[in-house]
């Protein structure tokens, strides 16, 4: 658990460094809070935050006022009148009855000033194609890494685009996967040590770190508009500062692997791996 003395130097030096974005939610416990309560007065910082996740199988109108209920709520923790960014947290509460009270609530947020644009946090394609079937995201948070090139690949980033939505990466380092010593990854990732240890091998010939190959893939996507980090502790940022702003252009390697998607989705790992 963050320090608040930790959380109000992150946040500081994220002001002082010029970043762009803050990425939230009410499910990530106190995160709105501490951002309200620590985040420095007069900061430029673009703030996303999500919906909350909807426990029931049908959706009814109640849920639609629960969730802008929620939005105010993260309004008011967050200590501004507006966010940059409103998303549906879980995709698939987009798949239930009455799913037509969420999208009503977005935009009714919108409407009220209390959002800059509404969108959808997703996992795969599938997910997107169903946003896309209920309405038209504006904003897209999507897993994107060196191992996990399927929006690439599928041509998602190229069409999300055109539509003039703005896209947001996370997943970058695979959850720290892709930072480990293929030599200590658990057993569960064997079939994918390989891949890893000949990622790690580029990268060492560039002279690169782990963590500089990953975000230099991931920031050089000319189709990427923000990459989203997680960072514990000061020397983190510090560290990821750093390597962002000398990532340049990177030589990828070779070759691309063709992975299962079990190894690309977290929720789908042994409790160990988390």
């Amino acid at each position: 658990m963050l320090f608040r003395s930790e959380v109000e130097a992150i946040l500081a030096r994220a002001v002082e460094a010029e970043f762009g974005y803050i990425d939230t939610a009410p499910a990530y416990g106190d995160a709105e809070a501490l951002v309200g309560r620590h985040l420095p007065s007069g900061h430029s910082l673009r703030i996303v935050t999500k919906t909350p996740a909807i426990a029931d199988a049908t959706i009814e109108a109640r849920h639609g006022q629960l969730l802008l209920d929620s939005v105010a709520a993260s309004l008011e923790r967050l200590r501004v009148d507006r966010v940059h960014g409103l998303l549906v947290h879980q995709a698939n509460d987009l798949a239930k009855p009455g799913w037509q009270h969420v999208v009503n609530a977005l935009a009714e947020a919108q409407t009220r000033g209390w959002a800059g644009r509404i969108g959808v946090s997703v996992y795969n394609s599938d997910q997107l194609a169903l946003v896309e079937s209920r309405f038209a995201p504006q904003l897209v948070q999507l897993p994107l890494n060196v191992l996990d090139r399927r929006p690439i690949v599928s041509g998602v980033l190229t069409y999300l685009k055109a539509t003039g939505a703005e896209i947001h990466a996370r997943s970058v380092f695979l959850q720290g996967l892709l930072l480990m010593k293929p030599s200590e990854l658990p057993d569960f990732f064997l079939p994918v040590r390989k891949d890893i240890a000949g990622l790690h091998r580029c990268w060492a010939e560039q002279g690169r770190s782990a963590l500089a190959g990953c975000l230099a893939f991931a920031l050089q996507q000319p189709e990427i508009d923000v990459v989203i980090v997680g960072v514990n502790r000061g020397t983190e940022f510090d560290e990821i500062d750093d390597v962002a702003r000398q990532s340049g252009s990177v030589h990828d390697c070779s070759f691309v692997p063709v992975v299962d998607p079990v190894y690309l989705d977290p929720s789908r790992w042994p409790a160990f791996s988390h």
